[in-house]
């Protein structure tokens, strides 16, 4: 693997140069460059690496499993180091499994002739860089890890293949297909009539999950609250029980008039919405709007507001100081993601006290608890990527090393779970429940959900019925632009 970054820098010089050529007329190509099928330049590696082979050295069989020659194609990925092996400073693995990963990774550059590329971006603004590519029909990278509000605006002006495009089906790829793509994640990426995102999931890349609710037992059970494991198996563990018990763990300890132990500590920014089955934006007889408006979403957004502003049992600091001390033990409830708990060294991993998992609550209009995600990020491919022939077979088996869907399971079993009811609290109730919040839907929309409506509601004292009244028409206004509505 070669695990050198690349500045992204060069695709705006790349930009210029290709339309120079094309301005001047010239008919002779620069020796780094090539036409692909439909005439558009993609860069290629001409340096002073390149050998040429021994006439007597007998060719290796690197076909894919499909067939295909890929001998001598440097495969590339940017933006998401957590598919290539994690090295320490002095160049070591992390651990036994991520040189593992090194090995598997390896031995597939090797039988295939090929190497596995890291690249970064360089710059924060991907949407941008993706943009200035696209005007140039210059492939950036093999596969791009996007945000969702990045990747539907690149889908929307056709910058991005679909995942169903003829060009892909045609090199055989087949996105339904568990055993290479983790599958709850990236049904979230369907817009505009098409899927558009590939994820992985396995003992190398951690599975995505929305917001789940950390515990700490020794403060629920001072509350009268024993066994919430129990709790949630049986539908009870609702917002009622939540509330009640973050008021009666909130204390002041010292009597200074402020509390050392709070009931709430990090929350999910508005993704507890959907634990009552809501939505922030959805769509309504075809046409995308504001959703919140619905009672569901009302008694929703009456939960934020009690959670965080009425009860006064939320701790009022950023969200890594909540972690450190629902890690010291003063603080009863603090919302997660898979990331926040991936392993020693997260602080909440590393808690002094064995915390409990449980999903968030359920809401009273909700039939089944669910976890949701503020961002989707995944995998996408250009529409300028002119290698395709390659990459899908190449990805087909890429993706076998970095997806299992029998074993992806056992990072559940590094430490991040005390115990087994926590490993099925996640297994049954949160892993397989991922819903992607669709108030981030585009970045105006986003904008209005986030500073508005729920900061609204849940820092400065605005009822639903306020928030809703003060920031509907302008939502809806977002949405009519992007969408073209």
């Amino acid at each position: 693997m070669k695990k050198c970054s690349r500045f992204l820098a060069l695709v705006l010089v790349l930009v210029m140069v290709a339309a120079m050529f094309a301005a001047c007329g010239n008919n002779e190509e620069p020796n780094s460059t090539t036409a692909g099928a439909d005439g558009t330049p993609k860069v290629t590696d001409t340096g002073s690496d390149a050998t040429t082979p021994d006439a007597t050295t007998p060719t290796p069989d690197t076909t894919t499993e499909s067939g295909i020659d890929v001998s001598g194609y440097n495969f590339t990925i940017v933006g998401n180091g957590d598919v290539f092996p994690e090295e320490n400073e002095d160049g070591t693995y992390k651990n036994q499994l991520e040189e593992e990963l090194a090995d598997k990774l390896a031995e597939l550059e090797a039988r295939l002739d090929i190497t596995i590329e890291k690249m970064d971006y360089a710059s924060d603004n991907r949407l941008e860089l993706v943009t200035s590519a696209a005007l140039g029909g210059i492939k950036i990278a093999d596969l791009l890890w996007l945000r969702h509000t990045d990747f539907w605006p690149a889908a929307k002006d056709n910058m991005l293949l679909p995942l169903d495009d003829e060009r892909l089906v045609k090199e055989g790829l087949n996105y339904t297909d568990e055993t290479r793509w983790y599958q709850p994640a990236m049904k979230w990426s369907e817009m505009f009539g098409h899927q558009w995102t590939l994820n992985v999931a396995s003992e190398y890349v951690a599975v995505p999950t929305g917001y789940f609710v950390c515990f700490n037992k020794e403060l629920c059970a001072s509350a009268g609250y024993d066994d919430m494991y129990q709790l949630v198996r049986d539908k009870k563990w609702t917002w009622d029980v939540y509330r009640d018990i973050a008021r009666k763990t909130t204390k002041d300890v010292d009597g200074d008039g402020t509390p050392d132990i709070w009931g709430t500590g990090a929350t999910a920014w508005g993704n507890e919405a959907v634990s009552n089955g809501a939505q922030f934006i959805g769509q309504v007889d075809g046409k995308w709007q504001l959703t919140i408006n619905s009672d569901a979403g009302v008694r929703a957004l009456q939960f934020l507001y009690d959670m965080n502003y009425g009860d006064k049992t939320r701790w009022d600091v950023g969200s890594g100081e909540c972690r450190h001390a629902f890690a010291d033990g003063t603080i009863t409830f603090n919302w997660a993601q898979m990331g926040h708990i991936n392993g020693p060294g997260e602080v909440i991993f590393n808690s002094e006290h064995d915390y409990g998992i449980i999903p968030m609550p359920m809401g009273p209009d909700a039939t089944e608890y669910y976890s949701m995600a503020g961002d989707l990020d995944a995998f996408v491919i250009q529409s300028a990527n002119q290698d395709l022939d390659k990459v899908v077979p190449i990805l087909n088996e890429w993706a076998l090393i970095l997806n299992d869907t029998e074993s992806y399971l056992s990072l559940l079993d590094d430490g991040r779970c005390r115990t087994e009811e926590d490993k099925a609290m996640l297994i049954d109730y949160v892993i397989p429940n991922f819903a992607l919040n669709m108030g981030n839907i585009c970045h105006g929309a986003k904008e209005l959900v986030d500073e508005g409506i729920i900061s609204g509601v849940s820092y400065h004292g605005l009822t639903p019925q306020q928030a809703i009244e003060t920031y509907e028409a302008k939502v809806n206004a977002a949405l009519d632009a992007f969408f073209g509505q």
